[in-house]
């Protein structure tokens, strides 16, 4: 006769109740001896157990544990579980997702890098550009101290001065 009602099972035996532990991740499940031998209670795959009725045992979570207890008045197993995984589930659509993004980001990351191949050799242009624009400068201000700028404009306007009279 039970002393616990046996509203679950895991792992095919007959399960008393279950508790949770003092700790964070802990449970404590306890066994009647007249419905499972301590053989059968190491038997049992705490990494990925088999839970079946009304238990607060998180299902998917894989177990490790950490001591089994047996007390003569209650006559009864208690096992200490320590959550040791959960189990997630199917991820394969996520996995999927997961690449896109990766291969997305890794596409930017490229594009990223071409754009800032463009940027550099663009800024180098225009330093070349300013460079020579600040050569022009130089040399127009040495031919305009030397006084010839001067002379150079006179005989293009006289150039076309001529020009305008010769054509009409």
């Amino acid at each position: 006769m039970s002393l616990y009602g046996n509203r679950c099972s895991i792992g095919g035996l007959s399960c008393g109740m279950v508790l949770r532990g003092a700790a964070n991740g802990e449970y404590r499940a306890v066994f009647e001896r007249e419905s499972a031998s301590l053989e059968e209670i190491e038997g049992i795959r705490w990494d990925r157990p088999q839970i079946q009725g009304e238990c607060i045992l998180p299902t998917g979570y894989g177990f490790t544990v950490r001591d089994i207890q047996y007390s003569a008045p209650a006559r009864s197993y208690t096992v200490v579980l320590q959550v040791a995984e959960q189990y997630l589930g199917d991820v394969v659509g996520y996995q999927s997702q997961v690449a896109e993004l990766e291969e997305g980001l890794a596409r930017k990351d490229r594009e990223l890098e071409e754009t800032e191949a463009s940027l550099a050799e663009k800024e180098s242009a225009i330093a070349q550009q300013r460079e020579t624009i600040a050569q022009q400068a130089e040399a127009l201000a040495e031919l305009e101290a030397a006084g010839t700028a001067a002379q150079v404009d006179a005989q293009l306007r006289a150039a076309y001065q001529e020009g305008v009279e010769q054509n009409g």
